[in-house]
């Protein structure tokens, strides 16, 4: 692949960030066909080989480039404020954002057992490192992973909030889920300065990384994923521009219901769960209904398992984003 362009990853402020014109994913199908007759010249197509491989996305570059943004805070010793950064499912933010935190050797906050948070007798409380004198930062890798929605669930993210926004943990970087951020916005009503993301990537950005050809086609796909890189490399299936398929979207169960929505919307504000942790925060579903649930997702090819975590996929993303924005579910806001 040949080099990305400087400009191809840019770190913003959330209040600065763009959002891409979307039509739902039932438009985009609908669109798509208008333009695949024109997409690549016939011609084009000779010697081509039909190929559905993902194309693997290296975020080096936009490690590179936050080096760039962070580099005045980073070593400012007299700077011990926060940065916080918000990473939308599938997006390369948490992994450009880790690579960065290697590179300049950042302590990383503990997180908590999630499973044990329940329970009203342990009490667990946030561990920094020690403080030292040339103020050494730290590093939160995802705060998603912090705290369960349920009532006990929430005690050790509480006071997490209490820590870093009184001083007391000093200076660090904070990663979070932009659906967890969206829940704990509420949870924590404190305005934060210095909440940053990655821009979403148009179509310009989608052609310099190599995720497609054709402007009806990278249209069709910074449409589909909303600028969100890995979802885009998810459809990435780069020679096969002359099919109506070739951004076929993973259908839904034909019979959705309110444990259906509840499922995906738990793994999304948690950024994937466990049988036992999805149990927790869904009281109100039952043990089977939860079983049935998570096994027609998969094989929807809509949520996955991934080291005992379920996830939303990226190929399934689009969808369940749709599905929860049609039952009325709190969204975030990328």
């Amino acid at each position: 692949m040949a080099e990305e362009p400087e400009k191809t990853w840019q770190w913003v402020t959330v209040d600065d960030y763009e959002k891409l014109a979307v039509p739902t994913t039932i438009k985009i199908k609908k669109w798509w066909k208008k333009f695949v007759r024109w997409v690549t010249p016939e011609q084009e197509h000779e010697g081509e080989e039909e190929q559905s491989q993902v194309l693997e996305l290296s975020f080096d570059t936009a490690a590179e480039t936050l080096d760039d943004c962070f580099s005045d805070w980073l070593n400012d010793d007299d700077d011990s404020s926060l940065r916080w950064i918000i990473a939308p499912p599938h997006s390369g933010v948490e992994e450009a954002v880790q690579k960065w935190a290697e590179k300049h050797s950042l302590a990383e906050v503990s997180l908590p057992d999630r499973e044990s948070l329940c329970d009203p007798d342990d009490s667990p409380m946030p561990e920094f490192s020690p403080k030292s004198d040339d103020n050494n930062p730290w590093i939160m890798p995802q705060l998603a992973h912090s705290f369960l929605r349920q009532t006990n669930g929430l005690r050790w993210v509480r006071e997490f909030f209490s820590q870093v926004l009184s001083g007391e943990a000093g200076k660090g970087v904070i990663v979070c889920d932009s659906w967890a951020w969206a829940f704990l916005e509420k949870v924590w009503p404190v305005p934060v300065n210095q909440l940053w993301t990655l821009q979403g990537l148009d179509q310009n950005a989608l052609e310099q990384l190599g995720l497609a050809r054709g402007d009806g086609r990278l249209r069709a796909l910074a449409a589909l994923s909303r600028g969100n890189a890995g979802v885009a490399a998810a459809y990435s299936d780069r020679y096969q521009r002359g099919s109506e398929k070739a951004f076929d979207t993973p259908a839904l169960p034909s019979e959705i219901n309110d444990a259906t929505a509840f499922v995906c919307y738990a793994l999304l504000l948690h950024r994937g769960m466990t049988k036992t942790q999805l149990v927790q925060a869904l009281p109100i579903v039952s043990g089977s209904q939860l079983e049935i649930q998570l096994q027609v997702l998969k094989q929807r090819a809509l949520i996955e398992l991934e080291q005992e975590l379920w996830y939303v996929t990226a190929r399934g993303y689009p969808v369940v984003r749709d599905l929860l924005m049609s039952r009325g579910f709190w969204l975030d806001r990328f």
